[in-house]
């Protein structure tokens, strides 16, 4: 039985939010083993939005393109954000 739109966005959006949280984590766990935890933070993130700009992608329209990278970028953003812990 096919599943409902609704049900197949949930199962989409969950999915993101899974997967960005596993990659928070082990940035984080991999920050704390180096010798200065937000530079790691600081030159990951260049790196990572770097590629999100650089990054061959299928062909696709010009405007999907732009929202792909976009989101990429998003995403990066909220994963590598230099906090100290409390």
């Amino acid at each position: 039985m096919a599943e409902d739109e609704e049900i197949a966005t949930a199962r989409y959006i969950a999915s993101n939010v899974s997967t960005q949280l596993m990659l928070k984590t082990m940035f984080e766990i991999i920050a704390t083993m180096a010798d200065d935890p937000d530079e790691y933070r600081s030159a990951m993130r260049s790196k990572l939005l770097e590629l999100a700009d650089t990054m061959p992608l299928s062909p696709m329209a010009a405007a999907r393109e732009e929202k792909v990278r976009a989101f990429v970028k998003e995403t990066v953003g909220n994963l590598l954000i230099n906090q100290r812990p409390n």
